[in-house]
């Protein structure tokens, strides 16, 4: 018992820094909803996931490529290698992204919300990237996560404060966004360019960008993972504008927030157990880690349904009472989820990611198509439903390969019969 209230006290550590900056973000989320028209909330949800499509994916997966022993070994772990790339897919997803908007989405207002935060874009695709690959070289990623809480929280802090005075909510995300832009600019050039060790001594950007372009088979699987979590957290959103509108959007978004703050629970259990696992540290038999994961999946969703029955109407307009129900409905996929990532942590200590990763983007694509045949029919709460689904669906997965590989006998050495043949 005193381990687990250890284990529990170590995991409050490792949440506080991780939950200021999306703790701001839900407050000005959460202050848009209440002093501006649905429509402009519905706009701005879609801004934020377009915004994280880039962020997610203007590095091509090179950022872990480039940090793995295949990549250290080639010679190929510099800073340019990531740099120039990260900024050509920045480029390629950006014009999508406003293409979209401009051409697709049902919000006006999400265009200009949307080119207000490419400034933001840049900077958490581009150098945060950098920077994180940078310390992870100088094996001081503790003193980068640190740093970053705080970098990434000053912006929503300041979009908050300057919508809370001016009611502008252009206005505030494009603050916001030049000053991300300005406070990473500073910090990747103070630690990065001035330390003579992120770059290459013979600087040729067009030469390395070719070079990674033809590696693309090494980071596909990087960029598959995320674009198979995308699938399940961004696509449904996107889905919900272009089906129902922007005001639809809105309601969904509404509840999703709340989601999204306990998804900071299933992000500090990933950053405090995976490296410990990696390393081989027993900590807790896989047992006990799926027996405590459940316990803290069922109090997340116990407190949820609590929320949504009595406070939720609270914090949000009667315009959005809809985003309770599908609060209270869309929590139940925490069972899985934590579940889940114990089995992921498990699986990339013991090299079977890449089935993992398989798995994820067959549920994932079962997601997409449940949610276009689903969102006309049954409105809002079909995309509640099909999230659980999905997860339930990989969690069974999970569990038939465990099965398969327990049943499936280990290789038995027989060193005589190697002798009689040699």
């Amino acid at each position: 018992m005193k381990k687990l209230n250890a284990e529990l006290g170590k995991m409050g550590l490792v949440l506080f820094p991780m939950v200021l900056q999306p703790f701001l973000n839900f407050c000005f989320l959460l202050l848009v909803a209440r002093r501006a028209p649905m429509e402009e909330y519905g706009g701005l949800a879609l801004s934020i996931v377009l915004m994280s499509l880039i962020v997610g994916f203007a590095d091509l997966g090179l950022r872990d490529y480039l940090l793995s022993k295949s990549a250290i070994r080639r010679g190929l772990s510099t800073g340019e290698n990531l740099l120039v790339p990260s900024g050509l897919g920045f480029l390629v997803l950006a014009s999508l992204s406003v293409a979209y908007t401009q051409y697709l989405g049902d919000a006006d207002i999400a265009l200009a919300l949307l080119l207000c935060a490419l400034p933001e874009a840049a900077a958490f695709g581009i150098l945060q990237r950098c920077l994180f690959f940078h310390y992870q070289r100088e094996d001081q990623l503790v003193r980068f996560s640190t740093l970053d809480a705080f970098h990434k929280s000053a912006p929503f802090a300041i979009k908050l404060l300057v919508f809370w005075f001016t009611g502008e909510l252009v206005l505030a995300v494009g603050c916001g966004a030049l000053l991300a832009l300005l406070s990473y600019f500073c910090w990747f050039y103070l630690t990065c360019l001035r330390s003579g060790t992120f770059l290459s001594r013979e600087l040729k950007p067009f030469r390395s960008l070719i070079a990674m372009l033809r590696l693309w088979r090494a980071w596909l699987p990087f960029t598959v993972s995320f674009f198979a979590f995308f699938l399940y957290f961004g696509s449904d959103r996107i889905l919900v504008e272009a089906l129902l509108g922007a005001e639809s959007l809105a309601v969904y978004t509404a509840a999703y927030s709340f989601i999204a703050l306990g998804q900071i629970v299933v992000t500090a259990f990933w950053s405090l157990y995976m490296p410990r696992i990696s390393r081989g540290d027993q900590v807790f038999s896989l047992r006990k880690f799926v027996t405590l994961a459940m316990a803290l999946s069922l109090g997340m969703v116990a407190g949820y349904q609590v929320f949504a029955r009595y406070l939720f109407d609270h914090f949000y307009p009667d315009g959005y009472a809809e985003g309770a129900l599908i609060l209270s409905v869309m929590s139940a996929f925490f069972i899985f989820r934590l579940v889940n990532v114990v089995f992921e942590m498990h699986w990339v200590a013991r090299d079977r990611y890449a089935t993992f990763v398989r798995m994820r983007v067959g549920c994932g694509l079962v997601s997409v198509v449940l949610n276009v045949l689903c969102i006309p029919v049954y409105g809002l709460i079909a995309p509640a439903l099909v999230v659980i689904l999905c997860e339930a669906l990989l969690c069974l997965f999970i569990l038939g390969s465990e099965w398969r590989w327990r049943r499936t006998p280990p290789a038995i050495d027989a060193p005589g019969l190697i002798d009689k043949v040699l």
